[in-house]
């Protein structure tokens, strides 16, 4: 049986999210994805999982904790907390479509939170080896990136943005914590992260380190996490192909490994532990038995 196609998923086009109070505490002001509806949408498991979670906060430790993170403490998010100019009324530790503040700090011109500006898919604030921390996690589900628009994101006129745009940002951090393991002069570049899950990553690695030491309300940020989590039977999107990397010649030697192996590989020694790779379908297995439980286990795991 295989839960990621549409012929298994169908069965829950009339009940497409564990419980109908899941969308609630999410503002107003965010842009939920146009596959929302779809049974087999990312975002829809996304919210499934992680509303869930919100409106069961001790859950969230052991959930972490089985994909590799392991946490102290979560934070209760501040109401209405005001951003640098960008409010978040959002109810719950999880906060989804995260932009930062109302500027983007990574050169990104307009945009808002889901929609045209590198949001996050979820993101909370934990305590983690003593230290506030922002928590980055990126979804996915059923996603294959196979055309050329998700191979060559650097590519075209847009690319030229894109490379002026992040370049500029890692020029900054070229003498200090930068984040990737190039040398000064490489067959490996910021063009070999031409590949969609690659150049989300980037993003997200970029906006947390630019908003690390600031603050949300009397909460003072000190460090990050990136958490990329995959369903564990999305082979085409967890095994890298030659389709894949076809406009990232420096990463052609990862043909054939897993999506996150190689991005570790991508990072440098002092970036590398900010980062964690797993898959959440895996994790289910640690909410406590209920009828919410049932359904989430029932339709992803």
């Amino acid at each position: 049986m295989n839960k990621l196609k549409d012929r298994y998923q169908k069965k829950y086009a009339n009940r497409q999210f564990v419980n109908d109070d899941i969308l609630k505490g999410i503002s107003d002001s965010v842009k939920l994805h146009n596959e929302v509806r779809n049974v087999r949408s990312s975002a829809a498991a996304c919210l499934n999982v992680f509303g869930y979670l919100n409106q069961h906060p001790s859950d969230i430790i052991p959930f972490f904790s089985k994909i590799g993170l392991d946490i102290q403490s979560v934070i209760s998010f501040p109401s209405n907390v005001d951003f640098n100019g960008e409010v978040y009324d959002d109810k719950g530790p999880i906060v989804f479509e995260w932009i930062g503040p109302k500027k983007s700090p990574i050169s990104e011109k307009g945009g808002s939170r889901g929609q045209n500006r590198t949001s996050i898919d979820a993101f909370f604030i934990a305590e983690i080896n003593g230290k506030m921390t922002q928590v980055f996690v990126e979804w996915k589900f059923t996603e294959q990136y196979n055309s050329e628009s998700y191979t060559h994101k650097f590519g075209g006129r847009k690319g030229i943005e894109r490379l002026r745009r992040y370049s500029g940002v890692l020029a900054k951090l070229r003498s200090n914590s930068f984040p990737f393991n190039f040398k000064e002069e490489d067959k490996i570049g910021l063009t070999d992260f031409s590949y969609e899950p690659f150049y989300q990553l980037l993003r997200m690695t970029l906006l947390a380190k630019m908003t690390i030491s600031t603050n949300l309300s009397d909460i003072k940020i000190v460090d990050y996490r990136i958490v990329h989590l995959s369903h564990s039977k999305n082979k085409d999107l967890n095994i890298l192909t030659d389709t894949h990397l076809r406009y990232s010649p420096g990463l052609n030697t990862f043909q054939g490994k897993t999506l996150h192996e190689t991005w570790m590989a991508l990072l440098s020694n002092g970036e590398n532990p900010r980062h964690i790779m797993g898959y959440w379908n895996t994790a289910l297995s640690t909410l406590p038995d209920s009828k919410d439980k049932k359904y989430l286990v029932e339709r992803y795991e």
